[in-house]
């Protein structure tokens, strides 16, 4: 099966052919945070829905070299240093561990680099040089430095605008306006000012501009002018990632990125996230009311170009799917009375189905909500199967076939079994040990025929949301769905 997806460049599903000639080397340079504050719910979905595509992309056998940068030098982090009254670069750095922290609470992996700005000041002041050379920028009295966006006759290829109707690419003081030739040219180089942080440049003292760091970081973390692919939220197509592509290409000649994803956006019971609505939703807070693998489930839910509403509905429905999932498997383990082999699914007919039907939705676009259907039948299934080998009417061997399919498919979209461990340390894991203290206690009152204590405590733990199963081979808990 050929993997096809959405490019924003064309606006067409295409076949994802790789630059490299064997085919199998992949390069792609994913936007990161600027790191100013904790992430937000729709930072989240951007950077776990880049996750659930990666690990796809990796399990088709490419060797990706995967880049993800941090912005450590920027306006808002300026903002930031002043209204905590220390320095831009420990705002920096609190929030970069912080966001590295959060994002492996989701289960997003580290990428292959995840570079800083300020890493690359020398790249960039070379970048800006050759620009001016190529009569492509220049530079104002102040020591700022411009793209002149009319000398790129490509300008507006990615996000179908036409430059006369364009509004400006970046917000700029008055005084700075004057010093462009034109409102539409961005900045590739913001001068000094008092207080802030600054770097010597050929034409004054300064900190490079924001689009100017992903271009670079790119061309020297994966070592191409041109990569596979270039991703972000729907929101960076204008302007950040178009003047990407104009400053890259005026540079090179070459063509910047290949294919551009872009995921949607997310909004908050049917708004989007403003600070004037006062609706946004950070991640550690989040995290306070909601376990990760609901919040993960939740998050690749929908097609990723599809917009995601943050509702109690939706977050209740997510936190009863992903428990449904986890409670099978575990289910199907106790029966097996051993986890099953990684592999057991591939020697199974019906789970070769199933594989080919999940493989079909996710080279189609990454369409990670009919690939979560494809997991919930194998759930089905699984359900089925454990009932009648409990039953002793059911093969065991195509029990395990299932439960390893479904662990399988969990690793994949990354609503693994490693976000339920995560909930289940601290005061859960006590709370794990206190129920197993109750039910034996239960257990016990039932032998010596007091019911009314037993109907008791499982009636309370009924009403906590914990749910009680006498079976044969003795009594579970789990909460309910």
């Amino acid at each position: 099966m050929t993997l096809r997806f959405t490019n924003t460049l064309t606006g067409k599903k295409e076949d994802f052919v790789p630059l490299d000639p064997e085919g199998r080397k992949v390069t792609w340079y994913a936007c990161g945070p600027t790191v100013y504050g904790p992430i937000h719910i729709g930072n989240a979905r951007t950077f776990v829905v880049t996750d659930t595509i990666r690990r796809w992309v990796e399990h088709l056998g490419y060797d990706l070299r995967f880049v993800q940068n941090i912005t450590d030098v920027d306006d808002k982090i300026i903002r930031r240093a002043a209204e905590e009254g220390i320095a831009p670069e420990e705002v920096a750095e609190k929030y970069a561990k912080m966001f590295l922290a959060h994002i492996e609470l989701l289960g997003v992996r580290p990428a292959s680099a995840h570079p800083r700005c300020t890493q690359v000041i020398p790249e960039m002041i070379d970048f800006i040089g050759k620009l001016i050379e190529k009569g492509h920028a220049y530079a104002s009295p102040d020591g700022s430095v411009w793209f002149s966006v009319r000398s790129f006759d490509g300008y507006g290829k990615l996000s179908r605008k036409n430059l006369d109707d364009m509004r400006e690419g970046e917000r700029v003081d008055p005084e700075q306006q004057k010093l462009k030739r034109d409102a539409m040219d961005f900045s590739l180089w913001k001068a000094a000012k008092p207080g802030e942080p600054s770097w010597d440049a050929p034409w004054g003292q300064g900190r490079p501009g924001w689009h100017l760091e992903c271009s670079c970081m790119s061309m020297r973390f994966l070592e191409s002018e041109t990569i596979d692919i270039h991703s972000g939220g729907v929101d960076l197509v204008f302007p950040h990632h178009e003047n990407e592509i104009a400053q890259s290409e005026a540079l090179t000649g070459k063509p910047f990125a290949r294919y551009w994803l872009h995921q949607a956006m997310l909004n908050i019971r049917g708004d989007k996230m403003s600070k004037s609505l006062g609706n946004f939703l950070y991640i550690d807070k989040l995290l306070e009311r909601f376990d990760a693998l609901t919040l993960r489930h939740f998050l690749v839910s929908a097609h990723y170009r599809t917009e995601l509403d943050f509702t109690d509905d939706n977050l209740e429905l997510a936190r009863k799917s992903s428990r449904r999932y986890a409670d099978a498997w575990h289910e199907a383990v106790a029966v097996l009375g051993a986890e099953p082999d990684a592999g057991a699914w591939k020697t199974s007919p019906a789970c070769a189905e199933l594989e080919e039907r999940f493989a079909e939705s996710m080279n189609d676009d990454f369409n990670t909500a009919r690939a979560l259907a494809v997991l919930f039948d194998v759930v089905t299934r699984l359900n089925t199967a454990r009932a009648n080998a409990e039953k002793g009417a059911g093969d065991t061997v195509e029990l395990a076939a299932l439960a390893s399919l479904l662990d399988f498919f969990r690793n994949l979209l990354g609503v693994s079994r490693s976000l339920e461990a995560a909930q289940t340390t601290g005061m859960e894991d006590l709370s794990g040990r206190l129920l197993d203290l109750l039910i034996e206690v239960r257990n016990d009152a039932r032998k010596l025929k007091q019911f009314a204590l037993s109907d008791r405590i499982r009636d309370r733990l009924a009403e906590n949301g914990i749910v009680l199963e006498d079976r044969a081979d003795g009594t579970r808990w789990k909460r309910e769905s």
